[in-house]
């Protein structure tokens, strides 16, 4: 277009200015074109000036019409994304939430707050933070506003009042941020219900207390009544032995003798199953304790093979213990070790067949402590089945396997022994080609050589 200046108006002759094409953006509306046309108006009225020409040329006006048109895209774009920003807040199935830290007061509520309070947002605007959130949960809801002066965020839950006086359960999610209009630091709060995640929660711990208290109520009713069993049952293996040494006189009837020795092995496998129970019920309730000493693991092991020597011959077994001779002192409780390595053993026995072996070997490091692996050449375990073993009264059936009897206990309370003195035990095994239970006393309770050494010398001897 061809602009003039306006001498003519005032009275003035006329000045003509080249021609110069202004092209604006297509579509563009609001301050660009106005500011543009105010500038091309007083260049035509002062054209004749040579100041307001030098000011108010066309290049002028082309470099303050270019400001101000990107401006205008900016402001544009900022528009744009705020209306964007407040159509999710508007749809948000969240309640959003814009508020001064300090005074609590709202300047945003989204329309969300119809479904989880009742209100509506002019009402939750004009109302006081301590009017929804309940007294009891006020400190905590300041303490995280608090937390976010220094990180910026937090996560606070609380009960919410809504408009019909019940209270809901809500989780806040805060955010701090400063407000492009007002500069002045403020809080969005995005809250949602979760009055249905709370009571699940509340639920599954009234679960477990329930659950403990059963198994409390379980584990002092075994360990009652194995002890009301073992008293009588002492009794009966103890005159059962009397009778079977004819300590009184002699048996007059052979099948006597018999079944003598039938009830002294049958009251001293239920006095096993009694003790095993006696143990499971301790080690559940949490009373039971560790007598520690110091003593010789090889040793140990080698009593414990005496006690099985005619098992092994009945079954037609071989055994072998290999240790280091530079394997040190034990710190932990004998007679529980003693049971732990008995209890292997004799489930080795059990489930090897005739001609076969077992074979005890062990090490030691710094890092692990000591280890100690209890192998046979039984009929083996599945795999996938291997973890089963440890859980009481459980008896894996095998194809290959002897009728045995038992009571599935002896792995449950080797796995609890360890567990009490810190250490762990594993199992490897395949069907038919025998099991291999891994043992490991920690590091902390094996005495260094040094230790060993003095130990030694007040009472502990290697044999």
């Amino acid at each position: 277009m061809r602009l003039w200046s306006g001498r003519g108006v005032l009275g003035l002759s006329p000045v003509p200015i080249p021609n110069r094409s202004v092209r604006f953006p297509i579509g563009l509306t609001g301050a660009a074109p106005t500011v543009i046309a105010a500038l091309a108006g007083l260049t035509w009225i002062f054209w004749g000036d040579h100041a307001g020409a030098a000011v108010l040329g066309p290049t002028g006006i082309l470099a303050v019409g270019a400001f101000v048109m990107v401006a205008e895209i900016r402001a544009r774009a900022a528009s744009r994304a705020a209306r964007l920003y407040q159509r999710l807040a508007d749809h948000s199935t969240d309640m959003i939430v814009s508020f001064d830290p300090e005074t609590q007061k709202r300047s945003y509520v989204s329309p969300s707050c119809r479904q989880l309070y009742g209100y509506e947002p002019d009402e939750a605007m004009r109302m006081a933070a301590t009017e929804i959130i309940h007294p009891d949960d006020f400190p905590n809801v300041r303490a995280a506003l608090n937390q976010i002066n220094g990180s910026g965020q937090g996560v606070v839950t609380y009960r919410g009042r809504r408009k019909d006086g019940i209270y809901i359960w809500v989780e806040a999610s805060l955010t701090a941020f400063r407000n492009p209009t007002t500069a002045a630091t403020e809080i969005v709060s995005v809250i949602r219900d979760i009055s249905d995640r709370v009571r699940a929660e509340s639920a599954l711990r009234d679960a477990k207390r329930q659950a403990e208290a059963a198994n409390h109520a379980k584990s002092e009713f075994l360990s009652t009544v194995s002890h009301e069993l073992r008293t009588p049952l002492n009794a009966v293996i103890g005159f059962s032995e009397i009778m079977e040494r004819e300590l009184l006189g002699p048996i007059g009837n052979e099948k006597y003798r018999s079944y003598i020795v039938d009830i002294q092995r049958s009251g001293k496998l239920l006095l096993n199953v009694i003790n095993d129970i006696l143990d499971l019920s301790k080690a559940e309730a949490g009373k039971w304790e560790l007598t520690e000493d110091v003593f010789d693991v090889e040793q140990t092991l080698r009593a414990v093979l005496r006690l099985l020597k005619p098992r092994l011959a009945e079954a037609g077994l071989s055994a072998a213990i290999s240790l280091p001779t530079s394997l040190p002192l034990l710190r932990a409780d004998e007679r529980k070790t003693q049971q732990v390595f008995f209890n292997l053993l004799s489930n080795a026995v059990k489930f090897t067949p005739p001609g076969g072996r077992i074979d005890v070997v062990g090490q030691h490091d710094h890092a692990n402590g000591i280890t100690i692996r209890v192998r046979d050449t039984g009929i083996g375990i599945d795999p996938e089945k291997l973890e089963c073993v440890f859980e009481p009264f459980m008896q894996i059936d095998s194809a290959l396997s002897r009728k045995h009897s038992g009571t599935g206990l002896g792995l449950s309370v080797v796995r609890a022994i360890m567990e009490h003195h810190k250490g762990s035990v594993e199992l490897k095994s395949d069907v038919g080609n025998g099991t291999e239970v891994i043992l490991v006393f920690p590091a902390e309770r094996v005495l260094e050589a040094d230790e060993s050494m003095r130990v030694s010398a007040h009472g502990v001897v290697r044999s």
